[in-house]
């Protein structure tokens, strides 16, 4: 005991040598060689590994999210990405796709619980959606249906009865938010059956993979067959899901980035303000209609050029500022 100050001291200097860049060895010596196989307290030595881990996962975490647009969900996904690659140092396949999904289901369900983006979906849903069979002809479903709308594509199962269902009804299956998500927001209205598809098609596997610890029943022979054919695999799929997260998230933030284009006020009335777009047409701000929007602009005079931010979402202006 007359000892324990200085063995404190000791173990300090170990830690501050252990810090320094090329001893990255000297704790796990230590441990290797003073408590092998052993507990410390009540704690074996891989938990200790593991605790040291767990920390250094966070900080990926938090570095990967550290910029991610939707603020309000950072907390939980960075707890939902720290799970996952638990459960992948654990060979905890189900557990794992559970946790890549829930990231990728918390994006997908902030888009379609904001009104701007189920209006979005309400005003383009009877548009044709451009998408052609490799024969030209018009593209049809797995069961033959042409899916001729946007609707269409994206409301799989019996879309005459369920058309006018909004985005964020209980009614709408995940399956089908995360195809109106892909096709406004990861692909931005430009895509093609083969691709738009393709990209599904990946999600979709993880869907699946997902269900196998999430499901109350069973799985049907499409389902079943999607899981057979991933399971005799599932350590490529630890890889091929992490990068599918990844994919999700950049672009996710990509398509939220500031779209900015520079303009010039080309008139001014009592009211209103005439603004044109460096690449479009002429459009006006009326203070009857967007008194927000007036009162940062109203200062401007003709001739003033400004800097327009668009929104993403709706395709509406979301600020203008002068340059």
């Amino acid at each position: 005991m007359d000892n324990r100050e200085a063995i404190i001291k000791t173990i300090d200097k170990i830690a501050q040598l252990s810090k320094q860049p090329g001893n990255e060895w000297l704790l796990k010596e230590f441990f290797k060689h003073y408590c092998p196989e052993e507990t410390i307290g009540n704690t074996k030595l891989d938990e200790i590994y593991e605790y040291c881990i767990g920390k250094v996962i966070r900080e990926q975490a938090t570095r990967f999210y550290e910029h991610f647009p939707i603020t309000e969900l950072t907390s939980q996904l960075v707890d939902d990405f720290c799970r996952m690659e638990r459960y992948r140092r654990q060979n905890n396949f189900g557990d794992f796709c559970l946790a890549v999904f829930q990231q990728i289901e918390s994006i997908t369900n902030w888009f379609c619980q904001r009104q701007k983006f189920i209006d979005l979906y309400k005003s383009k849903k009877n548009d044709e959606n451009g998408f052609k069979d490799k024969d030209g002809m018009p593209y049809k479903d797995i069961h033959g249906n042409v899916i001729e709308t946007i609707g269409q594509l994206i409301i799989q199962s019996d879309y005459q009865n369920r058309k006018s269902l909004d985005l964020n009804s209980d009614k709408v299956y995940f399956n089908e938010r995360i195809r109106a998500v892909l096709y406004f927001v990861y692909f931005n209205e430009k895509t093609t059956k083969i691709v738009f598809e393709g990209k599904y098609g990946e999600l979709n596997s993880l869907y699946q993979c997902r269900n196998l610890n999430h499901r109350g029943g069973g799985q049907n022979p499409y389902q079943k067959s999607i899981t057979d054919s991933i399971l005799p695999h599932k350590y490529n799929y630890y890889l091929k899901f992490t990068g599918l997260l990844v994919d999700y998230v950049e672009r996710i933030s990509q398509f939220m980035s500031k779209q900015e284009e520079k303009g010039v006020v080309s008139s001014k009335l009592p009211g209103q303000l005439y603004i044109k777009p460096e690449n479009g047409d002429v459009f006006v701000i009326d203070s009857g209609k967007n008194m927000k929007l007036w009162y940062k602009v109203k200062s401007l005079e003709k001739g003033d050029e400004v800097i327009i931010e668009w929104d993403k979402v709706t395709k509406e202006i979301a600020s203008i500022r002068h340059v």
